[in-house]
Formats: C-alpha cells, sequence, structure tokens
C-alpha cells in the first residue's frame, strides 16, 4: 500500500513543473541561459522541454511579469515541434479558453502565430497581427499617438519609448473606464505598494499592462484585441498622469465593399 501511494505521489509530481525555476524566470537571465534553464527543469519534471513549458504557460496569471519572456522563447521554437498536431491542439485550446488568462492567451497566440497556415489547426481564423509604437512626449505627460485602431481579436504588438525624465506606464482598460482606473493610479500612490506594483489597480477592467518603463527606455507589450468593436481607453496610472496621458484604441470590424449591383453597372 505504501509503495502504491509513493508511486502515485512520484506520478503527480512529474506531470507539475517544480515551483522553482528561478534561472528561466530571472529578468536578467539571456535566452540562451533561460532555454538552459528550461532544459534543466524539464528533465528534472520529467518531461520533454516543450511539454514541460506548455505546462508554465498554462500557470501565468493575470499581467504576468513572465509573458513577454514566454512569448519571446516559443516564438523561436523549432516549428517542427510546435507543428505537432498534438502540441498544436493543446495551444489551440488555450488560445480559445476565455477562462486561462489573456497572458497566457496571447503566448499560446504568438506560438501559432509564427506557424505557416498549413501547419495551424485547420479550424484556426487567420491571425491578424499589427504592431504599434507610441512614443512619450518629454515635460508634456502626453504620449505621441492619441488613437489607433485594430480589428477585433488580432495580435498586436505594442511599445512604449520613453525619452521622457520620468517613467511611465500603459494600461489598456474596458470602455469607459478610464477615469475609475486613473483615480484607482492616483490612490495607489499614497500607499506603500504602488510602486511595487508599478501603479497597476487590481481590476477586471484593466485588459493589458505594460509596466513601468525607465526614463530613456523602451518595453513591448503583446496582447490579443478584444472581440467586442468598441472605443478602448489606454492611459498611464502614474500618479497625476492619467488626465491628460491616455489614448484610445478603436477595435473596428474590417469594412467590406459593397457588391456592385450588375443592372446599375449595365445603366452606366
Amino acid at each position: 500500500m505504501l509503495v502504491a501511494i509513493t508511486i502515485c505521489i512520484a506520478m503527480a509530481n512529474s506531470n507539475n513543473p517544480p515551483a522553482d525555476c528561478s534561472g528561466l524566470d530571472s529578468p536578467s537571465a539571456s535566452q540562451t541561459e533561460r532555454r538552459s534553464a528550461l532544459d534543466a527543469c524539464a528533465t528534472e519534471a520529467k518531461q520533454k522541454p516543450l511539454d514541460y513549458f506548455l505546462d508554465r504557460i498554462e500557470q501565468l496569471g493575470w499581467h504576468d511579469s513572465r509573458t513577454e519572456t514566454y512569448g519571446d522563447i516559443i516564438a523561436t521554437w523549432n516549428q517542427d515541434e510546435i507543428s505537432q498536431p498534438a502540441i498544436a491542439e493543446k495551444l489551440f485550446s488555450l488560445y480559445k479558453n476565455e477562462r486561462a488568462s489573456a497572458d497566457a492567451r496571447v503566448v499560446a497566440c504568438r506560438a501559432l502565430a509564427g506557424l505557416p497556415k498549413v501547419k495551424r489547426p485547420a479550424e484556426m481564423l487567420p491571425i491578424e497581427q499589427i504592431r504599434v509604437e507610441i512614443t512619450t512626449l518629454p515635460s508634456l505627460m502626453a504620449y505621441d499617438r492619441k488613437e489607433f485602431s485594430v480589428a477585433p481579436g488580432c495580435l498586436v504588438h505594442l511599445t512604449l519609448h520613453n525619452p521622457d525624465a520620468l517613467e511611465h506606464n500603459f494600461l489598456l482598460v474596458a470602455p469607459n473606464a478610464l477615469a475609475e482606473i486613473g483615480i484607482a493610479g492616483d490612490r495607489m500612490g499614497q500607499t506603500p505598494d504602488g510602486k511595487v506594483k508599478e501603479f497597476v489597480p487590481d481590476s477586471k477592467k484593466v485588459l493589458a499592462v505594460l509596466g513601468l518603463v525607465a526614463p530613456g527606455k523602451s518595453k513591448s507589450l503583446w496582447f490579443i484585441a478584444p472581440s467586442k468593436p468598441a472605443t478602448y481607453p489606454y492611459v498611464c496610472t502614474y500618479p497625476s498622469h492619467w488626465r491628460t496621458m491616455n489614448g484610445k484604441m478603436k477595435v473596428v470590424s474590417p469594412i467590406t465593399p459593397p457588391i456592385p449591383n450588375p443592372e446599375s453597372e449595365k445603366k452606366k
């Protein structure tokens, strides 16, 4: 009986990534160092590296600091491995799972978007990708870009350049939530852990987060655009910045050209 219990515990442990894989999750590690750490952790967990990594991706939380790194790793993974039917289907299931964190879903989407169309799951629609660059305006407490448009569900790669002397962040929020989230950021400036949390309010109305960018630096964020057409504000929630440092992301459905009327064409 004791032997059976021991075996069950060992099997359970082999299916779960170790809680500590510090080399993989270290912000200062290079991609080579992270991959070496990943391989070592996978060996310890008695899993193939990709299977182990997919388990870690599924565990990503909301606004997880590891999301960008994990996305970069999966985007450069061998496509022959990613396109294996079982792996591609697992990624597709995670991408479709609205109960999973947005961070886990965007990493899965990046992996699938990197595959040739013929190797993606058959039921997967084409993935539209867009790159957006925004720059802070020194001393003006504003973004240089006040508006941009995307298609529903597209994969957005946004980079924030910060030539200003102050730190700034970027939060995409739910429609009509600009003031609510901005005021919440102001209140965080009065708490001891506000800076630690990068002035990101704990709210379901915060849809995507790019944490504080230091003066003279740039950071990037990947996110999946909402599927519902609407206007989604974006804002810097560093205390007192939000009133002027904001803009609008418009999610708009593609415009289908009208089909010409044959009878009208004949009259011309």
